[in-house]
This record gives C-alpha cells, structure tokens and sequence, in this order.
C-alpha cells in the first residue's frame, strides 16, 4: 500500500511538471504594428500558429508609433523588459550602445534563416555581432491617385518639384482636394524628421555628413524646405496634420501625392480595394529621386525573461511561408528574400516598381543623421523645433536653417 501510494505521489509529481511545460511562458511583446489593418492580422496570424504549436501564450501590447520609442525606453529602464519587440530603425544604435539588446547570431544560427536574411541586416551589426533582425525595408516613395490628378487634368506623374507644385495647384483648383500631403504634427516629430530627410536627402544633401559635419544651412537644403514650406503658406498641404490623418485623407481620396512607404497601400487594399485601380506607386519627384528606406528591426532585450522562446517566436515570424505571406498579402518588402508567385505579380506590377525603386535610388536608412546615430534622438528634436518655427512663419528658411546650424555646432561640441 505504502509503496502504491509512493508510485502515487511520483507520477503526480511528474504530470504536475508536465502540465506546468505544457502550459508554457507568457512572452511580452510590445510593438506599434499590432492592430495596423493587415499588418496587424499577419502578427496576430502567426502568433497564434505559433501559440497553438508551443503551448506559449503572447501578450500583445499595441502602443501608437509615435509614442512607441519613449515609451518602450522608460518601461525597459523601469524593469518592464519585453521578451520580444518591434524596434524602429533609428533606436538600434543607442540600444545597442546603451547594452540594453542581446546577441541574435546563436538564434539565427538555431532559426536556420540566416542565409535568407537581408543585406540591411547589416545596419544591426556592431564588431560582427548581430542584434536585430529586419521586420521589413521597404522604400518611402511617392503613392499618387491618378485618377484624381486625371481629374485635375494632369495625365502624367510629376517627375520633378516644379511638376508637383502645378499639379497641386490644378488638384487644389479643379477638384477642391490636395496635391500632396505629410505628416507636420509637431507633437510627432519622427515623422515631421522622416518627411524633411525626404526633401534634404530628395535635393542631395542631409541635415549632417558621417564624419559629423554639421550642414543644416547648406544652400540645397535651404531649397529644399523652403518647396515645404511654399506647399503649407499656399494651402497647397494641410496644415497640423499628423501622418495617420494625412494616409487617412490620401485614401479618402481627398490627396493626389504622398511621399510614403507601401504601408499605404497595404492600408488602401484593407479599406478601399476598389481605389488599387487607381493608385500606383512611383519615383519621388525630387532631383536625386532618393528614396529614403523605412523599416523596423526584430530585436530581443538583453534582460528578456524568456529569450529562449522569444527566439522561437522570432524564428517563427521569419519562416518562409510568412515572410512570402509578409510580400503577397501586406504589399511590403520583408525581412527576408522571398519569391512571389507568377500570379501575385501579374495582379501587383506596382509591387516590382517598388523593388526597382529601392534598388536604383536608395536614400537614408535608420531616420539617423549621419553621423550622429547615437544621439539621434536629441538632433531629430532640435531639427524638428527650427522647422516648427519656419513652418509656422516665426523665422524665415534661412535664418531659422542659419541658427539651427549654430546650435547643433555647439551641440555637437559638447559630446
């Protein structure tokens, strides 16, 4: 009796440690693209395969885009560290510097995709250690409704800023719409920086060089902002709008051009697939045509409670059939290669422009001033202040590039 009753006790003891794996960990991972339209359904997709195949469980944390690299931050220097996480590009270098991300090459090696891996890869990557893995690197370019410039009687896209400008004037005239459009809530000021890298990177300068060179007040960047702000003071662009709002109006068909990524499109196959007959996606019409890359990193914190199964949840996301379902179903180019069918390419040619797109005119990556990728974050933010006071009439292009360009200098001397 006593020794059935010890057999008893061990195989309760072995069920409850059975039961106990099989409920498995909860992972935490906070991202801005979980309840992004399709985007959103391809996480939520795979996160549940890989639920149902591992017995882990994930808590999705959806935290807006704008908010997301200041809030991830504060919470990982709290002690809330995620498990798993989308990064932008821009917040890689300081992560990575600061220690606060851990190695992925073991977890590459293990996921078996690493031969698969795109060459941007290489941006995460200091002294041959890899830290991040891409989520997807597609190219800002132009998305334009041609069907409303038809209607503004401009039967060709814009192929350079004076182009853009009278086709703005005739949309704005003939149809009551806008000809173009961006994100300037300066209450976001990533976005505010992304659109400016457009013009300064689109005229063949940028706000900095890699040696650290200050060029705020470069003449061409002189140019460049003062089409921006000629597009705001003509009422040739919304004024104030955060770019949610702007993609919102574009797919109301209430503006011709953005310069954007395919996101847009992804968002208009979502809630208006009928408008995909309409739109197309294009070169920018800047003089370098310099599309800057916009994208986001997979990365894993170095005081991850579960790296193990956050690893098997990134080699998950980075499988083969998700990363093609990533190509055909989102519009967007993903972390990895990934081969199309014949039947997706026919119905999506824009997508193969796309592609030609990033490859003959590559622009920034990373929305990081050259030179300056650590402390990319304090330079976005005092770029984004001289442009509030240009864009809002209290300094004039030049005096407030003029001043800027003194400010970063000092900036810069201290560091």
């Amino acid at each position: 009796m006593m020794k059935t009753l010890v057999l008893s006790a061990t195989a309760a003891l072995l069920l409850g440690s059975v039961s106990a794996q099989a409920q498995g960990v909860t992972l935490n991972v906070p991202s801005w693209m979980w309840e992004e339209g399709q985007v959103g359904e391809w996480f939520k997709g795979n996160t549940a395969d890989f639920e149902a195949a591992s017995g882990n469980t994930v808590s999705a944390t959806q935290i807006p885009s704008a908010d997301f690299e200041k809030v991830v931050v504060t919470q990982i220097a709290g002690g809330a560290v995620p498990d798993l996480m989308t990064a932008f590009t821009s917040m890689l270098p300081p992560m990575i510097n600061a220690g606060t991300l851990a190695p992925l090459d073991q977890c590459i090696a293990d996921g078996g995709f690493g031969d698969r891996l795109l060459k941007s890869v290489d941006f995460a990557k200091v002294d041959g250690v890899t830290y991040g893995v891409p989520v997807t690197m597609s190219p800002w370019s132009v998305v334009v409704n041609r069907k409303l410039l038809a209607e503004a009687g401009i039967e060709e896209m814009p192929r350079t800023v004076e182009e853009l400008y009278a086709a703005s004037l005739a949309v704005k005239e003939k149809t009551g719409a806008y000809g173009y459009a961006f994100g300037n809530d300066m209450a976001a000021p990533l976005h505010v920086y992304i659109n400016s890298m457009q013009w300064v990177l689109g005229f063949g300068s940028d706000w900095s060089q890699p040696d650290g060179t200050i060029t705020a007040n470069d003449p061409r960047n002189i140019e460049a902002i003062g089409w921006v702000k000629r597009f705001l003071d003509e009422d040739l662009a919304p004024v104030g709008l955060g770019v949610i709002q702007a993609r919102d109006l574009f797919v109301d068909g209430k503006v011709a051009i953005m310069f954007e990524g395919p996101w847009l499109m992804t968002q208009i196959q979502s809630q208006k697939p009928d408008m995909m007959a309409d739109v197309d996606f294009e070169v920018v019409p800047t003089p370098t045509h310099a599309a800057v890359t916009g994208g986001a990193f997979f990365v894993i914190p170095a005081k991850a409670a579960n790296p193990e199964q956050a690893c098997e949840l990134l080699t998950a996301y980075m499988g083969e059939e998700p990363q093609r379902r990533w190509l055909e179903d989102l519009l967007q180019i993903p972390g990895t290669t990934a081969e199309p069918s014949a039947a997706f390419l026919e119905e999506n040619a824009w997508v193969g422009n796309m592609a030609t797109i990033a490859a003959q005119y590559p622009g920034g990556i990373g929305y990081a001033p050259p030179g300056y990728l650590i402390d990319a974050g304090e330079f976005r933010q005092m770029v984004v202040d001289a442009l509030s006071e240009i864009y809002s009439g209290r300094a004039s292009v030049e005096d407030g590039l003029n001043t800027l360009q003194t400010k970063l200098e000092n900036w810069s001397a201290t560091l």
